[in-house]
């Protein structure tokens, strides 16, 4: 006797047969019946109006999973889309560092002093950053030499943004960032959409110099805030506040500058593409 669990068992093992007729099915089952049981007109049609049954649902579900795939697919696509096409998270920043302190016997243009003479290893100071299309310049900066949590906090920030920019930051800002994270085992991204402003202006123009301050007033923003030297003495070896919140305030003004001359840049500049997504 052809059951409903048969048919459905025959046609997902021989998926060909969902489409023809009921009685080709019925053909195949009755071959491997062993029963030698003849069987009546009214017993024959009901394994037929059985066999058409549970083709005709098992289709509409393979219809419905196709569908639903469609459907997923599309609503995959719709949410890429969507996300290119909202405006990017794109992070200016700058920070300042320390330099190393070192135990010397000597001083002079030539002298050669081996990392054995390090005494105290440079350290970031502190970040400054912005987000495009936002006015607040934030900040972060080290606890009396130690900047570990400082970068702890600045790592998940940076790892949000879509593009980083940075004067010199493929070279400098970048590779500080990555080795004082490693210094202190803080997980940072491997990798950024990273544009570099200095190399926008070495690809793209040729400026008498391609420093930061020199393109600010070339463009008409200004330049760079003047700093001593002391300012880092004093930072460095005596954790003067005073000094500190000078540097922070300088920092902020190169993130500022470095929005302005980005965005006249790239007035005149192709646009990068990445692969890359955050």
């Amino acid at each position: 006797m052809i059951t409903r669990a048969k048919v459905k068992n025959f046609l997902l093992s021989k998926r060909g047969y969902l489409k023809k007729s009921p009685l080709k099915v019925a053909e195949a089952l009755w071959k491997n019946e062993q029963s030698s049981h003849s069987k009546t007109h009214q017993e024959l049609k009901k394994e037929l109006d059985i066999i058409a049954d549970v083709q005709y649902t098992l289709r509409e579900a393979e219809r419905y999973i196709i569908s639903k795939e469609e459907q997923d697919l599309l609503d995959t696509f719709n949410d890429i889309q969507k996300k290119n096409n909202q405006p990017k998270r794109k992070l200016f920043f700058d920070i300042e560092v320390s330099p190393n302190l070192v135990f010397s016997w000597g001083v002079g243009n030539k002298i050669n002093i081996s990392h054995e003479s390090i005494v105290q290893e440079r350290a970031i100071i502190c970040i400054c950053w912005k987000w495009a299309g936002e006015d607040k310049v934030h900040s972060l900066r080290w606890n009396n030499g130690d900047d570990g949590d400082m970068l702890t906090k600045f790592a998940s920030i940076i790892d949000s943004a879509d593009e980083v920019i940075a004067q010199n930051g493929d070279n400098f800002d970048i590779k500080w960032l990555r080795t004082r994270c490693l210094y202190h085992n803080i997980p940072i991204s491997s990798k950024f959409n990273s544009i570099d402003t200095l190399k926008m202006a070495r690809s793209n123009f040729r400026f008498n110099a391609n420093r930061l301050d020199y393109m600010g007033r070339f463009l008409g923003h200004g330049g760079k805030i003047h700093t001593e030297y002391d300012m880092w003495k004093k930072i460095v070896l005596e954790n003067d506040k005073k000094s500190m919140e000078l540097m922070i305030s300088y920092c902020k003004e190169d993130v500022n500058l470095l929005e302005k001359v980005y965005n006249s840049l790239q007035e005149y500049s192709p646009v990068k593409r990445f692969k890359y997504k955050p």
